[in-house]
């Protein structure tokens, strides 16, 4: 695990997170819940594979919630452990161990904290992966229309051809996708003409319809997958696509973007949020700051406050502006930040763009720039879920994360009901089909006062 601020929502997607250092003392104290066992030397034996030392795992894991878990009151930490205390000691095996603190953790409800287990303790963690030829494009399919592009990847051969969003690919060579009959089969004759070299598609572009040739590339998934996407959606309109904060790095391509858009003329913007599960509070501290300055969050932990979220632009060492975002605590001391150099400030109006999959650091920015008057929402209300975590190791090399903080406001507001838009929207893959992504539509129409015209953008 990577030590360094974020937050995430949504069970589904547990392993984007990282760690979250909060500076405050991590020793374990001892637990009393009920006796210890009969101690015995494991000398090289894992702890887990004896009954006791499952039962010592089962206290740490106790105690570390305990001592560090937001909310003291959450539960009853000892009649949690006891509850499945005989599953533990009864484990069969690391396997069977491992569900049951797993059932635990997710017990508490709070999609944050998180039972890890061993670092690379799955065969499927350990398979090497053979990397694949891609056109860093995100698909689905229609009857009758084709594979419809959902999302681009930038730096991708996609992107290179400039295939966009509501694209529909037809054709793949003398293949006609219409009728395909399935994204199998669609995706299966695509790949099969990849396989040889480039591929002619005839793709259509709301009433226009062109070709491209295209060949697919081995690419960095992982990487590609989270890199912040720019485009223009006409004269003086930036569209932004923020995919997550979960990486180093984000902010910084954020701030890139902007300049690069206002270069291309953008006097106002499109954020788009949908999907952004969260992350690097630090990164996600520079994307806000390119709209606001000062304070943009807190968190709270057991009744006081934990940290303040900061964005501040000064001199750099070696001249021109730098903007650090910090997260510091009441006694000044830092337990997070990242820096940018030459920052991007933009002034312009702004409409960020969330969904029902959009939490965690997702909905704190949009939260910030709303609650600053930055900026107006559309689209759907998002998850709320708006904890911080860190990563503790158990005696046996186990790794858990913690929500150890509750994310706020800057002026203290709770964040638990999520934001919600002001004009509700949201895409289907038919509207996409048809040419039309409805929240852009609606973030367009907010920006120039216009009246929705559907089909004009994507």
């Amino acid at each position: 695990m990577v030590t360094g601020a974020r937050v995430r929502g949504g069970r589904r997607v547990v392993l984007l997170l990282a760690a979250l250092w909060l500076g405050w003392a991590a020793a374990q104290p001892a637990v009393d819940a009920w006796p210890r066992p009969a101690e015995r030397p494991l000398v090289g034996e894992p702890a887990w594979l004896h009954p006791e030392g499952r039962e010592r795992l089962l206290q740490e894991l106790v105690a570390l919630f305990r001592t560090h878990y937001w909310d003291a009151d959450h539960v009853d930490w000892a009649d949690w452990g006891a509850r499945h205390r005989e599953a533990v000691v009864a484990a069969e095996d690391r396997g069977a161990l491992d569900a049951v603190f797993g059932r635990m953790v997710r017990e508490l409800g709070d999609d944050h904290s998180s039972w890890l287990g061993l670092p690379g303790g799955s065969e499927a963690g350990e398979r090497e992966i053979t990397p694949t030829p891609r056109l860093g494009v995100q698909l689905s399919y229609v009857d009758g229309r084709g594979l419809v592009v959902e999302r681009v990847y930038p730096g991708t051969p996609a992107a290179a051809v400039d295939l966009r969003r509501a694209d529909v690919i037809t054709a793949v060579g003398d293949r006609d996708l219409r009728s395909a009959g399935s994204l199998f089969e669609a995706n299966a004759a695509l790949a099969a003409a990849l396989g040889d070299g480039s591929a002619a598609l005839r793709v259509e572009r709301g009433r226009m319809a062109f070709d491209v040739e295209v060949a697919a590339s081995t690419l960095a998934w992982g990487e590609v997958a989270t890199r912040p996407y720019a485009v223009m959606l006409g004269e003086d309109v930036g569209y932004l696509h923020v995919p997550t904060f979960n990486e180093a790095g984000v902010g910084l391509a954020v701030h890139r973007a902007l300049r690069g858009l206002a270069a291309d003329g953008a006097r106002s913007l499109v954020i788009d949020l949908r999907g952004n599960l969260g992350g690097r509070l630090v990164e996600a501290g520079l994307v806000a700051g390119a709209f606001l300055e000062g304070p943009w969050a807190q968190a709270t932990a057991r009744g006081e406050l934990a940290w303040s979220a900061t964005y501040e632009v000064g001199p750099a060492p070696n001249g021109g502006l730098q903007a650090v975002s910090r997260l510091v605590q009441p006694d000044g001391a830092v337990v997070g930040e990242a820096r940018v150099d030459e920052p991007a400030a933009f002034a312009g109006p702004v409409v960020v763009i969330v969904g029902s999959e959009t939490a965690s650091a997702g909905e704190i920015v949009a939260g910030a720039l709303l609650a600053a008057g930055r900026a107006r929402a559309v689209g759907e209300r998002t998850q709320g879920n708006v904890e911080a975590v860190r990563a503790y190791a158990l005696s046996d090399g186990s790794r858990v994360l913690v929500a150890v903080a509750r994310v706020e406001g800057s002026d203290g507001a709770a964040l638990e009901a999520g934001v919600t838009p002001e004009v509700t929207a949201r895409a289907s893959v038919l509207d996409l089909a048809r040419g039309v992504d409805p929240p852009v539509a609606e973030a367009l129409r907010l920006l120039g006062g216009l009246p929705f015209t559907p089909g004009r953008w994507f």
